[in-house]
């Protein structure tokens, strides 16, 4: 889901959901379930699979993320993503 896809689904929902609080699904399984602490949207995802890979946080460094210089500037170039980390 994108940020526009993102943001259609919450203007269609009801006035009376603006409370609602976001809970965090573990696995698609659904073994665990965890409410939404904080959102980070300085961030660069890469994949290494379909469904899963590594989140940078911009505001680190190279030697913070222990990488090549030159490495680090490349994924700093790469489309930010919005995570959502859950409370626990």
């Amino acid at each position: 889901m994108n940020v526009k896809e993102m943001k259609k689904f919450l203007n269609s929902l009801p006035t009376e959901m603006d409370e609602a609080e976001f809970i965090c699904q573990k696995d698609s399984e659904g073994n665990e379930y965890s409410p939404l602490d904080r959102v980070d949207s300085n961030a660069v995802y890469i994949p290494e699979n379909t469904w899963s890979g590594e989140v940078f946080d911009l505001s680190c460094s190279a030697d913070d993320v222990c990488i090549e210089e030159e490495e680090w500037e490349e994924i700093k170039k790469k489309p930010k993503c919005i995570v959502l980390y859950p409370r626990n």
